[in-house]
């Protein structure tokens, strides 16, 4: 038996998201910006689905810039941003955040000269506008923080953090919405930009997004054309862009139709997990947990491996890297004990019955 708990690292693709790629494939081929009919009739399809997709997300038509992923959205928004307006130094982040944030503020600090200052969680895993509002200076161009943490799952009141942003003249916010987009309600109207990816919510990979509003101006990193309003050069890869906007409307209809079985999974996996384990994190999205073990990360996940159950012991940009997670050290987790499990609609009580039964045998083994 083959039990898939790394949902918040990448998922399957819905069956009708593939089909509608394929049919697409089979047919479509042309260069969307060719002045030809085929070429044309690709282009139309391309901007229905980003219609589609801003309408689903809350913001006007020409406010989404289509990319290969979150990683690249977030590098748009954040290096885009910062060099367009390089007479503002002073750049705010968490210490938590995604590697691909992370390391765009990094390279800013330490080849561009910017200041960046980093926020740590408070004691609950969360940023909040309080923290955010200190940290603020005369001279911040930028504040960006995710709203769902991907390593414990903390939910950042990141509406409130733009309310306090947008009173703070010339700052703009940023915020990295991939493990909440399909799953969690958020408010995007105070939010100047927001990055994601189709592929953690049962969609292609190479395929996402940065909502960009009108008033704010970047400099492309990818130089090039006229795709994507300049701001991203190269033949636009549009059947990966036209599916998008039908992962995430099937998404937002699973949202509502599994979320009764989604919260029974959490409750059994706590009241499986209560004894043998205890708990590192689980108050905030459902359907991603964090744990600490008294055997070694890596001798656990290689024993699940071979019973077939797949979890991780950190963010999967990471994992084949010897570095120190950030999340959980910055919240005083033993980061060589912690598992993560995530799941989704895909899986099921059986299947996370079997992992509780596995686990507690391996625990007894090895402990």
């Amino acid at each position: 038996m083959k039990v898939y708990l790394d949902a918040v690292s990448t998922t399957s693709v819905d069956d009708q998201v593939l089909e509608t790629y394929k049919k697409l494939l089979d047919e479509y081929y042309c260069n969307s910006d060719a002045l030809y009919d085929d070429g044309v009739a690709i282009y139309d399809m391309q901007e229905k689905a980003r219609g589609l997709l801003c309408k689903m997300l809350g913001v006007k038509k020409d406010e989404l810039i289509f990319t290969a992923g979150a990683s690249e959205a977030n590098s748009l928004a954040i290096k885009g941003l910062a060099l367009k307006h390089s007479d503002r130094k002073h750049l705010v982040t968490s210490i938590y955040e995604h590697s691909s944030v992370h390391n765009s503020f990094r390279q800013l600090e330490e080849e561009f000269g910017y200041d960046v200052t980093y926020l740590y969680p408070d004691s609950e895993g969360h940023i909040t506008p309080e923290m955010v509002k200190k940290a603020l200076r005369e001279d911040t161009l930028l504040v960006s923080i995710m709203h769902v943490n991907n390593e414990i799952g903390a939910i950042n009141d990141v509406e409130g953090i733009a309310k306090i942003v947008k009173k703070h003249p010339g700052t703009y916010f940023h915020c990295d919405i991939t493990q909440s987009l399909g799953k969690l309600d958020i408010d995007l109207s105070d939010i100047d930009m927001a990055s994601f990816s189709a592929h953690k919510i049962h969609g292609l990979k190479g395929s996402g997004g940065l909502m960009k509003k009108q008033f704010v101006e970047l400099i492309p990193l990818i130089s090039g054309g006229q795709q994507e309003y300049s701001l991203r050069g190269g033949t636009s890869n549009a059947l990966v862009n036209i599916v998008l906007a039908r992962t995430l409307r099937i998404a937002l209809e699973n949202k509502e139709k599994h979320h009764d079985r989604l919260i029974a999974m959490h409750e059994r996996l706590l009241e499986g997990l209560k004894d043998p384990v205890r708990i590192n994190y689980c108050s905030g999205l459902p359907t991603l947990m964090n744990i600490y073990t008294p055997i070694p990360s890596e001798v656990l996940l290689n024993a699940l491996n071979e019973k077939g159950i797949m979890v991780s012991s950190k963010s999967t940009c990471g994992s084949r890297k010897n570095e120190v997670n950030r999340t959980l050290h910055a919240m005083g987790y033993d980061e060589d004990h912690a598992i993560r499990i995530s799941f989704d609609h895909t899986n099921s009580l059986e299947e996370i019955d079997y992992f509780i039964e596995n686990l507690k045998e391996i625990l007894n083994k090895y402990a």
